[in-house]
């Protein structure tokens, strides 16, 4: 097949294409989805395909397919070529009508597409789990599905609805180029979800929890050992019975952890309105700066002029104590991947060190059309669309206190705040790249009052001005831990991402009563 592909790649460079890549995937996947008791359902699917992209003077072309014949991958190059020639031609004739243009701005419409230089990569990557996914009956998977449900259900009797849902699936990925890179990747990945519902009177709250890694069935099996802290730390801390947290293995532990935090909300109050302290935990953290931060930091928005960020690099955007990364290198990770989807080595990139805005997120394209360096960050759903700038895991370092060696401690944090809010997690909310600005609701909050968490509240919403708040950031914590796992969609496209985060202080955000729950 290699051999094949390089024929394919030769003839589109013979006949004027700049550059030309390709990506061959295939893979299975199992997904199983328990709703109210019944399994609504159950499946196991194959599948693969190709997806070429071709660059004709500036010009892309793209072309995929579900099958990997030889003939297919021939003609899936032949067709990305002639849609680049198309799209070049259109230019050109729209080109011809611009006659006023400066010979200037015609030189930089020539060199509109660069790719920043990579050098040839050549490996095969295999990550061998210790528990192959495929090597674990649907019975057992069903038995995983029905235990989350049983923990859920059986904890509260204000329980009134339960879903599961689960994932796995294995990917083996080749990715060559023009330029001489052939990479092979194989990587399995697992995930989990718990949602619930529970009801008392009129009020309804839901409580969703997840795991999940670019890892084998062993997450959702130790997953559980790791988490039977969670009474003292996310529950009985404050100040709610800890039935059921601490049992055996991960599917009961989620299932209770979604369960309790449903039942707990039905007796919370509403938030007072206004600009008030906020400490926010690692989860709400975490999700704040994917969302704010890290789409403003893709290059792609940057050079669209779709970003508050462009024209900042070098400038202080944030609290002098904030550090922020996107890195797919952490082992274990939701957002995990060896090599991105040009073929480049995965790398940690800081986007903020110490306050100041250091590097915006890269494909090689956008590299090259910023005079930047790539950031391994191209990322596609699948073989058939193409790669975009996309994170993977959002990682917030642990702060340093002036004078104390270390982080703020969250009692620390919480001696600082007169009259405030304690958010945690986040349910939704939206986020504007362009003017930068964000309304996101917490999944549950706590009123501080002297230093102390007094009520708990519900249906909390934070809104604000993304610059302005990392600049209101006063305290950053000392224990990075792992936050939020799941999916980021752009354009239509889903990746799977995560955040790590520590528990960080804002002076103020505006306060609101969020839509939904009574």
């Amino acid at each position: 097949m290699q051999e094949e592909i390089k024929k394919a790649v030769d003839f589109v460079i013979s006949e004027g294409a700049r550059f030309a890549d390709i990506r061959l995937e295939k893979g299975y996947a199992t997904t199983l989805e328990l709703r109210d008791g019944v399994f609504r359902e159950m499946s196991y699917g194959i599948d693969e395909g190709v997806g070429v992209r071709v660059l004709y003077k500036n010009s892309w072309g793209f072309s995929s397919s579900n099958e990997l014949s030889k003939p297919r991958i021939k003609a899936a190059f032949e067709d990305a070529l002639r849609v680049g020639r198309a799209l070049s031609l259109s230019k050109s004739e729209s080109e011809k009508l611009e006659s006023e243009k400066s010979e200037l701005e015609k030189k930089r419409e020539e060199e509109a597409v660069k790719m920043a230089g990579a050098k040839p990569r050549s490996d095969h990557f295999k990550l061998k789990p210790k528990i192959n996914p495929e090597d674990v009956s649907v019975e057992e998977k069903k038995r995983l599905v029905k235990a989350a449900y049983k923990a859920a259900t059986q904890h509260s009797p204000l329980v009134k609805s339960v879903s599961i849902l689960y994932l796995d699936g294995y990917e083996e990925k080749t990715y060559a180029d023009s330029e001489g890179c052939f990479v092979v990747t194989e990587m399995p990945a697992v995930f989990l979800r718990v949602r619930v519902v529970a009801k008392k009177g009129s009020v309804l709250q839901e409580g969703v929890e997840s795991v999940g890694a670019v890892a084998g069935f062993e997450v959702v099996a130790e997953e559980g050992e790791a988490a039977k802290g969670v009474a003292a730390e996310g529950v009985a801390a404050e100040g709610v019975a800890a039935k059921g947290v601490a049992a055996e293995g991960n599917p009961e532990v989620v299932g209770v952890k979604a369960a309790d935090k449903a039942v707990r909300l039905l007796d919370a109050e509403q938030p007072p309105a206004g600009e008030f302290p906020v400490i926010m935990d690692s989860k709400l953290t975490g999700v704040f700066m994917h969302e704010a931060l890290g789409h403003a930091a893709e290059a792609d928005h940057v050079l669209c002029g779709e970003s508050i960020l462009k024209d900042k690099l070098g400038e202080q955007v944030a609290y002098e104590g904030l550090t922020v990364a996107d890195d797919p290198t952490v082992a274990g990770s939701h957002g995990y991947y060896k090599y991105d989807d040009e073929g480049l080595r995965a790398r940690r990139t800081e986007i903020i060190k110490n306050g100041v805005l250091v590097s915006y997120l890269h494909t090689r394209e956008t590299a090259g059309r910023l005079e930047a360096t790539p950031t391994a960050n191209a990322r596609a759903a699948d073989y058939s669309e193409v790669p975009l700038v996309r994170m993977s895991n959002t990682v917030v370092e642990a702060g340093s206190r002036a004078g104390a060696g270390r982080g703020w401690s969250f009692e620390e944090m919480l001696e600082g705040v007169r009259f405030g809010i304690y958010a945690k997690g986040m349910r939704g909310g939206q986020v504007d790249t362009v003017r930068g600005e964000f309304q996101f609701s917490a999944e549950e909050a706590f009123l501080i009052e002297k230093g102390r968490l007094t009520k708990r509240l519900k249906n909390v919403s934070l809104s604000g001005r993304t610059l302005e708040v990392l600049k209101e950031i006063d305290a950053v914590g000392q224990e990075k831990k792992r936050g939020s796992i799941g999916f980021c969609g752009k354009d239509g496209q889903e990746v799977p991402v995560s955040e790590f985060a520590p528990h960080v202080r804002v002076k103020r955000i505006l306060v609101g009563g969020a839509a939904g729950g009574s």
